[in-house]
């Protein structure tokens, strides 16, 4: 699954590029438009097996997904840090076409630098299917933390291939990272919880984008474009390397068996 999904990472921009010298860009937005409708019917026609479930109200079920989540340190930390490393993503796509436009060759150094990252998320993915590290929620989570580094240098506007290879290592450790966690959070939680932790997963870890987003354009123009960038940078270094001080982030292993039955919190049936 990663490695289909960074492939398409890699293959879009030269597509849409084709599309916007062919036909112009309104119809490579239609055309886009009518991929989203095609991949909607496609899952409409997907037939799965009816699993019976005891019928519980939507509190209930956070409930219980939130003890689920709390009662694991690696994963709620890990947690933080990937939401701040999506926060400070959304900064840098919001900041960083500007910065390449005025102040590091125009716009081939935008497309040569999200080429780059695609082809990095490509490799880090490729990767994860052959290399099993030891610590992998924590050498993946030190990974992410190398993004820090393009948005340090997009901040002092330093010279177009250092910010492309630093660009390009940081998404290869975000291409490593996405199968690893997804891998180990199907081995450490029951089947029956995964709906309701993947729910916080994708909650906490994209809920900081809206807000990078948002605050990006404003900051930049109150203080200038590279102070936004930099406490980013940051943000990110601070909170992805600093999982490495919590226990469980540190212990966690490969497990040997899948899907252990922790001790469940009280209070969350």
């Amino acid at each position: 699954m990663g490695i289909t999904a960074n492939t398409s990472r890699l293959a879009g921009p030269a597509l849409a590029g084709a599309l916007i010298w062919a036909a112009g860009p309104g119809w490579a937005f239609i055309l886009d438009g009518a991929s989203f409708a095609l991949s909607a019917t496609l899952l409409v026609l997907v037939r799965v097996r009816h699993v019976p479930v005891p019928r519980r109200s939507v509190l209930a079920d956070l409930r219980h997904g939130f003890g689920e989540v709390r009662a694991r340190d690696w994963f709620w930390t890990s947690l933080i840090g990937h939401g701040m490393w999506n926060g400070a993503a959304a900064v840098l796509m919001t900041l960083g076409p500007a910065v390449a436009i005025d102040r590091l060759g125009g716009e081939t150094t935008w497309v040569v630098l999200l080429q780059a990252g695609a082809i990095g998320m490509l490799t880090g993915s490729l990767l994860a299917g052959r290399v099993r590290l030891h610590r992998p929620v924590l050498l993946a989570n030190l990974g992410l933390a190398c993004y820090a580094a393009p948005l340090f240098l997009l901040a002092v506007a330093a010279p177009a291939p250092a910010v492309i290879a630093a660009y390009a290592v940081a998404l290869t450790a975000l291409g490593y990272l996405n199968p690893v966690w997804e891998t180990v959070v199907q081995h450490h939680f029951p089947p029956e919880v995964l709906a309701r932790v993947t729910s916080y997963d994708w909650l906490v870890s994209l809920g900081a984008m809206p807000l990078g987003y948002a605050l990006a354009p404003l900051a930049a123009d109150a203080f200038g474009a590279p102070v936004p960038l930099a406490v980013a940078g940051l943000l990110v270094l601070v909170s992805c390397a600093g999982t490495s001080i919590v226990p469980g982030v540190r212990r966690l292993t490969w497990p040997a068996t899948p899907h252990p039955q922790p001790a469940e919190p009280a209070g969350v049936r």
